[in-house]
């Protein structure tokens, strides 16, 4: 099956462009830096990988602890852009192609200390090469949400591949996921996404007038919808409310039923404006900072698995996600951040807006509750320093 998949993989390669151009979600497929095995300065690091923005975004205080002993790759382009911005000294580069020889080279290249998977991208042959080579491989705040389940459940040969990789679970229920698909070395260490740190400064922003500001971040397709729907429903009470939307993939064409301005095109927000749509990457996070109530996309639809509350929690400001957030459902419980079915979104959102009372108990209780809850990267970091000791559950 392993060589099947190889086989499977090195046809699909003519067709690498097509897929771009009819998805154009996840940053250009470089093929030709993906077959080369060069990285300069990346030899005999702890080697973190992680797929794109918001993960390269997650994994900074591991990259920051570690200090000059780690290098970085990413899946996307967006990635390693995204990488290039936040880590300038730290040697990075994109993921080889996950074809055995390919990667056999490159690893044997960079011979990187330990590698560090975060969360779930599985590369069979990258897992392979690592116990092949006797490289430690973690899965560091690893998931295992259900489609993901679903389908390596269907790939028996990982599971030899599984159980010579540690698995540093982000919560017990991903822990007992890992362990049926395979994985021996299994603790439950928390969610990195705790150990967010916002940003220090703040990327500029000037809206005019005294407004109530909803920013719905990371929305998938049909969640515009909504929150243009939603927009028009509440501006019945709130009349200056302004309604900021920044979509997960920045390229895609929105529909909004009202004045829009797209941050390319403007740091300054005019009374007149109804959306203001944020067509850049990486600045979402220091956006929340704007906002009066925060609603998460990727959640209010099936099929995503909703995205991370913890941004805006940091901030302070009061966070709700929807019914189909099935992959931060238990981050949402530990932070008390409310989970909310597209009909209680109006009452809901409208209550916080008229009673500010309300509205600053649920943000300082997430707040309280993130601060406690820190510390997930110290745990990882002191858990692949005793490797020959692993602690399992």
């Amino acid at each position: 099956m392993f060589w099947l998949y190889n086989l499977f993989l090195l046809l699909s390669i003519p067709f690498f462009p097509v897929l771009k151009f009819l998805t154009r979600k996840r940053g250009e497929v470089s093929l030709i830096r993906r077959f080369s095995p060069s990285f300069p300065g990346g030899r005999g690091k702890v080697l973190i990988h992680s797929s794109s923005v918001g993960e390269v975004n997650t994994i900074k205080p591991l990259v920051d602890k570690l200090r000059g002993e780690v290098a970085i790759t990413t899946f996307t382009d967006y990635g390693l852009r995204r990488a290039e911005k936040l880590y300038p000294a730290v040697p990075k580069r994109l993921l080889p192609i996950d074809l055995y020889p390919v990667v056999l080279r490159f690893l044997k290249e960079v011979r990187p200390r330990k590698i560090l998977i975060y969360e779930t991208e599985i590369w069979p042959s990258l897992l392979k090469g690592a116990t092949d080579l006797g490289i430690p491989v973690y899965f560091v705040s690893g998931k295992v949400g259900e489609r993901t389940f679903r389908r390596l459940k269907r790939f028996n040969f990982l599971k030899g591949y599984f159980e010579k990789c540690y698995f540093l679970s982000r919560s017990s229920y991903d822990a007992e996921r890992a362990k049926e698909l395979g994985f021996k070395k299994v603790t439950v260490v928390g969610d990195l996404k705790l150990d967010y740190s916002p940003p220090r400064e703040v990327p500029p922003l000037e809206i005019e007038g005294e407004r109530k500001v909803i920013i719905w971040g990371s929305t998938h397709p049909g969640e515009e919808e909504i929150a243009g729907e939603l927009h028009f429903e509440l501006k019945k009470s709130f009349p200056n409310l302004l309604t900021v939307i920044a979509p997960r993939h920045v390229g895609r064409k929105l529909k909004l039923p009202g004045k829009v301005l797209r941050r390319s095109e403007s740091l300054k927000v005019p009374e007149g404006i109804e959306f203001y749509v944020v067509n850049t990457v990486g600045e979402l996070s220091g956006l929340y900072y704007y906002a009066d109530l925060c609603v998460i996309g990727g959640s209010f639809v099936p099929g995503i698995g909703g995205h991370n509350p913890v941004e805006s929690v940091a901030f302070r400001k009061p966070t709700v996600m929807g019914e189909f957030s099935d992959d931060f459902k238990e981050l949402a419980l530990e932070l008390n951040v409310p989970i909310l079915r597209r009909e209680e979104l109006l009452p809901f959102l409208s209550s916080l807006l008229k009673n500010p009372e309300l509205s600053s108990d649920l943000a300082g209780s997430s707040f309280k509750l993130w601060k406690e809850k820190r510390g997930v990267s110290d745990r990882i970091l002191s858990l692949i320093g005793e490797e020959g000791e692993f602690k399992r559950d």
